[in-house]
């Protein structure tokens, strides 16, 4: 199906909307035109549910017969087997999935256009990584730099907690035909209940889609902030082998804190990485005593350690309640000055367009 999705990509019109090159900053223009992008798809996936429930239910009621059901025993009981209306529902959810994709990679499409990172003449070179993002491939290049987020994380809970999220849509579903069912008893007709799961998968589909273009506006912005940082950071930072180690160890960190890949701390990593020459020593230890180091390390290394910290916490976009509670433990130190909710504001104004440079110039000024 990628040769399907690459095909549909190609053949989407690049639009031309003013933009002032700066991708990690949106101007007026540029970010009315995300935000009615993101209206108008986050709209379509709601209502490819009501469709879905609308075409599947519907022939159902009004043409029975067209849907013939199998008698057979099982434990001893005669259990009737709806063959027909199973088929009809796991058809009409294929059909759905792929269009929902479809229209993800639609808005990837326009806001990457809108952000100016997209244009004809060079809509094949980004083509590929703007796919990734609308079929929410997860990126784990990390692990090439020998980091894992999951670092200490028992096997066993993480494989329960994905489980949990999957099922989730179902499982609302399910407690929620239950609630109307035990709310309305003898009255709760068929139809109602058939029907009482609609808004969960409305909302469901609503949220996939706006966590995609969040993400692609994110990954989109984040990229050109990393290339922003890469030349405002100083050439000669890292020089000592124990400063490298220092900068290693705080990609780390960023990482276990966040307990995620993501594409824009893999391309942060990266891009550090090659530009200090810094060795890559997989399987290392804990970090139990990388803040004890942070607190000693020489102030112009510090400072550009908490400024990566602050840029690695905003870059997917988001400030989680482990993310808050290690800059509390940062500040508690004092090699930190900012508390959660400015770096929460600070995450605000990234995914809005607003750009970092208050922080950057903050952090990079001479002591």
């Amino acid at each position: 199906m990628s040769a399907l999705f690459r095909r549909f990509f190609d053949r989407l019109p690049v639009r031309a909307i003013a933009s002032d090159g700066q991708l990690h900053l949106l101007s007026d223009a540029e970010l009315a035109a995300v935000r009615r992008t993101h209206r108008v798809a986050v709209t379509s996936a709601a209502a490819m549910s009501v469709v879905g429930f609308l075409l599947y239910f519907m022939p159902v009621y009004s043409a029975p017969e067209l849907f013939p059901t199998v008698t057979t025993t099982l434990f001893g009981s005669e259990v009737a087997l709806p063959w027909a209306e199973t088929l009809w529902g796991l058809l009409l959810m294929v059909i759905e999935i792929y269009a929902l994709v479809l229209l993800n990679l639609w808005g990837v499409h326009e806001i990457a256009a809108a952000t100016g990172l997209l244009g004809p003449h060079n809509k094949a070179e980004v083509a590929g990584a703007l796919i990734d993002i609308g079929l929410e491939n997860k990126h784990r290049g990390l692990l090439q730099y020998g980091i894992d987020p999951f670092l200490g994380v028992n096997p066993w809970l993480l494989f329960l907690v994905n489980l949990l999220l999957r099922l989730k849509g179902w499982l609302g579903s399910k407690i929620l035909r239950y609630a109307v069912q035990r709310l309305l008893g003898r009255f709760a007709v068929r139809e109602v209940l058939d029907f009482a799961g609609m808004p969960i998968y409305m909302a469901i589909n609503a949220w996939s889609t706006h966590s995609v273009l969040h993400e692609a506006k994110v990954i989109i912005m984040g990229q050109k902030l990393i290339e922003h940082l890469c030349v405002r950071l100083p050439a000669d930072l890292a020089s000592r082998a124990e400063d490298k180690a220092l900068l290693y160890d705080t990609f780390r960190f960023i990482a276990v804190s966040k307990r995620d890949f993501h594409q824009n701390h893999f391309a942060l990593t990266k891009a550090l990485i090659e530009r200090y020459a810094i060795a890559v020593e997989p399987n290392q230890g804990s970090l139990e005593d990388y803040l004890g180091r942070l607190e000693v390390a020489p102030e112009r290394l510090r400072r550009a350690a908490v400024l990566l910290i602050v840029i690695g916490f905003v870059l997917d976009g988001q400030i989680s309640w482990r993310e808050r509670r290690r800059i509390r433990e940062l500040a508690e130190r004092d090699v930190f000055r900012y508390t959660d909710a400015e770096v929460q504001v600070m995450c605000r104004d990234f995914v809005r367009g607003a750009g970092l440079e208050a922080l950057l110039t903050r952090q990079l000024a001479p002591a």
